[in-house]
């Protein structure tokens, strides 16, 4: 079971067909390093650099002194609730791979993930030879990767997975123990009489006298008592028990790394299926020396011989510079990074400023130390945006080293202030204008206003005494490392003793065949696992990163189009700019795949080759098919389709779209900004629907439009073929005023297409009253077919989401809903149970026993006068009592709604305003108006 992959750090190929290589010009690279030697020989407290290989050359020594001048970067929020525990597993993961003080072994990590699965990446600095990773590090590796997947999927251990965990790991770390429990020896120095050092378990340790597994259960039980600090206290210097105190954390790593890890595993279930990849360090480079302005530079005799010796020394890469590019050059800036490195060691002044620039990475911080021994991989392969981002970044490095390091004739301390941005920039909560969605909302400020409401439904609980719910068993906050909760390690005895049941078929029988990858999946024959081998390969241990190929395989079997960027781009769909052409084309592979059982590695061939039109011309020409004949000629007539082939694109679609449909002047506003909001949705959903696509659920007319009232697939191909019919008969003029008064189903009427919408189910009441508001049952829909952590904040309250504590009570809940549409059931029969406050049973009525406490589906309703309740209007106005008749005497847009609140609550209500925004981070806007009384109404917004 081969979770562990050894790879290179960069690829040698393009990740996709827009892809280009950036080169880190030779220009800013000799002048960046000169500079960074010129700071380097001005700072007198240097740590060893990193070419050295000396077994005790201290890369992290005295760090603590530097900690009063460091200030951590603010860290960007994460799309999920888990950020704090991702985080602090990357660095404990990156911290225990550096098991031996050698700079070679510093570790940055990176986490991508997803609700399928965890890809973790690690990455060492330069070597000066050898391999970067030894099979020490893949068997433990590997043997951690298998007990996250086991403690995510809730597998059942014999004995409780934490103490030998902790064994393996103390194992691995046992090199520097030793070394940090010799450094503590050498710190207290008999000075404190205590017997755990010099004639106890130090002086035991690393005389051999004492094994390191008893040694680190020592220290463990120390750390947490009192006596024994209170004798540190006494007896040491500040700065000497301070030092105490960083070595035995140290020592700790293994022990309260353990802990850290299966707690990762039981919140965050996208840990039951790890992968693992390490990259291969990139070797160090020389580099040309770049010639000091004497005009400026001034170097003393000390001096000149010292920095001459930096400036001509081979350049390294710093694990988290490989790191980064790695995850650059793959795919880009994506969502499913985590935007975070973890770090063994707090980062160099020069990685810390590449970082800030690129605006995507951060870390726990850095020591402010500008080393002269430093490079950025020298070319990449990315898309455009990443290499605009890297290009600016390393021209913004040059010029903070000339503008903070020689200008001011920098010191040591200088350095720090500057390495640390003293003033980081906040992060933003900006909203977005995209062709497809008006409005698209921060993910992170929507995580942040998730936890918010849950955070307030929480004190409810709390101060009503309600002890009915469930509370988990690790705290979120990550204050304390707690004890791991044995019984949610067990798993349900009920499944164990369950039927054996096939993974393909579902047939109840004897299993004859046992998947020899995995050890795991079972099927009831070989016909059966042969026959799943394209859907079970995603969870298997394939010993190869999962492909394009297997996303493209995947999909024509379930037959559904693929829409992974890679299996798009690689095969040749984003050639054609037509979605007809595009599902020809799929349609076209799904025959071969599916039909003519075309061998996977034959299309991985012709990928890799470039013979992508040649391979499927000649497969259809062998068939005979006149319908496959047909696709070849279509094919042969594409000069430009292949692999690398590059089509006109959606831009061009677009601009023949306004071209088209709009007038002269508006053709030269840029579409995002074409009002009103109507009229460009319209044109949106002309060029769309006109071209053989329909709008996706992130789209804003995938509700404005109805899409999300279809029951499944085949109902929403009935709406969007009407939409098809619609668009050639009615005018745009008149399609986009239909949008705007709420009309759409009398025009469907005018021109004769009103069968086409008669069965279709909540379509008609739906487009009625969308213009206004909607009911929020459409935004969990939404929700259930997304890859987001947290849904709309209506959803939250509505469906019962503020009431999860943890992502996996967020995914169970999900995947009821999700369970729910599947089955085509009726969104507004539970509208209705949601507006009653009769969620839970009427969701067991329909789907039977479900897999939580019916309190998770508890929201405040029924409430008495709230028109809005289960309602997400377009805004909402929320004034005092006694200000009604001011405010409706101002013209209001359509779709507001007012809320009237009592007189008494309004100071309340406009501090809870306050508080919100001081926890989003975004502060209030006021505008005032003058009422016809002659009073002046304040407006307050986030």
């Amino acid at each position: 079971m081969a979770r562990v992959s050894v790879i290179p750090a960069l690829p040698v190929s393009p990740t996709s067909s827009d892809a280009l290589e950036w080169s880190f010009p030779s220009y800013l690279e000799s002048e960046i390093t000169t500079l960074a030697a010129w700071c380097q020989v001005q700072q007198q407290q240097q740590r060893v650099p990193l070419s050295s290989s000396a077994e005790d050359s201290d890369d992290d020594l005295d760090e603590s002194t530097d900690d009063e001048k460091c200030t951590n970067l603010l860290i960007p929020p994460s799309l999920d609730g888990d950020t704090g525990i991702k985080k602090d597993f990357l660095d404990r993961l990156a911290e225990l791979l550096c098991y031996r003080k050698d700079p070679s072994l510093i570790t940055s990590t990176a986490l991508i993930y997803s609700e399928r699965e965890a890809t973790i990446v690690a990455a060492r600095n330069s070597t000066s030879g050898g391999k970067t990773w030894s099979d020490k590090d893949v068997k433990m590796l590997e043997y951690l990767a298998g007990v996250l997947e086991r403690i995510s999927a809730d597998d059942i251990f014999e004995s409780h997975p934490l103490p030998a965990l902790q064994s393996t790991l103390v194992d691995y770390y046992a090199q520097r123990i030793r070394h940090h429990a010799k450094i503590v020896m050498s710190v207290e120095k008999g000075t404190t009489g205590l017997k755990f050092f010099k004639d106890g378990a130090c002086n035991g340790v690393v005389s051999g006298h004492l094994g390191v597994h008893d040694f680190a259960r020592d220290v463990e039980a120390i750390s947490y008592s009192t006596d024994f600090y209170t004798e540190l206290k006494a007896n040491l210097t500040p700065n000497k028990l301070r030092r105490v105190v960083e070595e035995l954390a140290h020592i700790r790593r293994p022990m309260q790394g353990a802990e850290a890890f299966l707690h990762v595993a039981q919140q965050c279930p996208g840990f039951r299926n790890v992968k693992i990849v390490l990259l291969n360090s990139l070797p160090a480079r020389k580099v040309k020396t770049w010639a000091l302005p004497k005009e400026d530079f001034s170097l003393t005799p000390q001096l000149e011989p010292k920095f001459q010796k930096e400036v001509e020394k081979h350049k390294n890469l710093h694990a988290e510079m490989v790191l980064m590019a790695y995850l650059l050059g793959r795919k880009g800036l994506y969502s499913e990074v985590f935007p975070y490195l973890g770090v063994s060691k707090k980062t160099c002044l020069l990685c810390g400023h590449l970082l800030r620039e690129i605006g995507f990475f951060e870390t726990r911080g850095n020591h402010g130390k500008c080393y002269s021994q430093w490079a950025f991989p020298h070319t990449l392969r990315t898309n455009p945006e990443v290499a605009e981002r890297l290009q600016t970044a390393v021209q913004r490095l040059r010029d903070i080293l000339w503008d903070e390091g020689i200008k001011r004739d920098v010191s040591h301390h200088d350095a720090e202030k500057e390495s640390v941005m003293a003033a980081p920039v906040p992060p933003s909560y900006a909203r977005k204008t995209t062709l497809f969605n008006s409005m698209v909302e921060d993910p992170r400020l929507l995580t942040r206003e998730t936890e918010w409401l849950a955070m307030f439904r929480k004190r409810d609980r709390e101060a009503n005494n309600d002890r009915s719910f469930v509370k988990p068993s690790h705290p979120r906050d990550g204050a304390s490392a707690p004890n791991v909760n044995t019984g949610g390690l067990k798993g349900k005895k009920a499944d164990a003793a369950s039927p054996a049941v096939c993974a393909f078929c579902k047939a109840t029988c004897k299993l004859a065949h046992i998947c020899k990858k995995c050890g795991v999946t079972a099927h009831c024959t070989l016909d059966c696992y042969r026959s799943d081998w394209h859907r079970h390969k995603f969870s298997c241990s394939l010993g190869r990163p999962i492909d394009a190929t297997d996303y493209l395989v995947l999909a024509c079997h379930a037959n559904e189009f693929p829409l992974e960027d890679d299996a798009a781009n690689k095969y040749g769909f984003m050639y054609f700019a037509s979605g007809h052409d595009r599902w020809r084309l799929f349609k076209l592979y799904r025959r071969l795949v599916v039909n003519w059982s075309i061998d996977e590695d034959e299309l991985r061939s012709a990928v890799e080759q470039d013979r992508l039109k040649e391979m499927l011309t000649f497969r259809c020409l062998q068939t005979r098919d006149p319908g496959m004949l047909r696709d070849m000629q279509w094919l042969k007539s594409e000069e430009g389709f292949g692999t690398k082939g590059k089509g006109p694109g959606l831009a061009a679609t677009f601009e023949a779209a306004q071209r088209e449909l709009l007038s002269p002047d508006e053709q030269k506003v840029p579409i995002v900004k074409l009002q009103p909001l109507e009229k460009r949705n319209a044109l949106v959903f002309y060029a769309q629907i006109r071209n053989g696509f329909k709008p996706d659920v992130d789209e804003d007319n995938w509700i404005s439009l109805g899409f999300c009232t279809a029951a499944g697939p085949e109902s929403e191909q009935q709406i969007a073929s009407a939409y098809g019919s619609l668009v050639e008969r009615c005018s745009f003029d008149e399609f986009w005023n239909a949008m705007v008064e709420s009309k759409m189903v009398e025009l469907f009427r005018k021109y004769g297409l009103a069968d086409r919408i008669l069965r279709m189910r909540n379509f008609k009441d739906f487009m009625a009253i969308v213009k206004k508001w909607h009911q929020s049952v459409w935004e969990l829909k939404r929700f259930t077919r997304m890859n987001v952590a947290d849904p709309f904040r209506a959803v939250v309250v509505d469906y019962g989401f503020m009431n999860c504590e943890d992502a996996r009570q967020r995914m169970q809940l999900r995947d009821i809903y999700q369970e729910y549409f599947k089955r085509g059931e009726d969104e507004m029969r539970l509208h209705e149970a949601c507006v009653a406050g009769k969620v839970g049973s009427f969701l067991e009525s329909v789907l039977g026993s479900l897999a939580v406490h019916s309190d998770l589906l508890r929201n405040p309703y029924p409430l008495e006068n709230r028109p809005i309740m289960g309602m997400v209007p377009s805004s909402v106005i929320v004034c005092p009592e006694s200000a009604l008749g001011q405010v409706n005497a101002f013209e209001r847009g359509d779709g507001e709604e007012v809320m009237v609140i009592p007189d008494a609550e309004d100071e309340a209500m406009i501090r809870w305003l306050h508080d919100r925004a001081a926890f989003l981070g975004t502060g209030l806007r006021k505008r005032y108006y003058s009422g016809s009384d002659g009073k002046v109404i304040t407006q307050l917004a986030l």
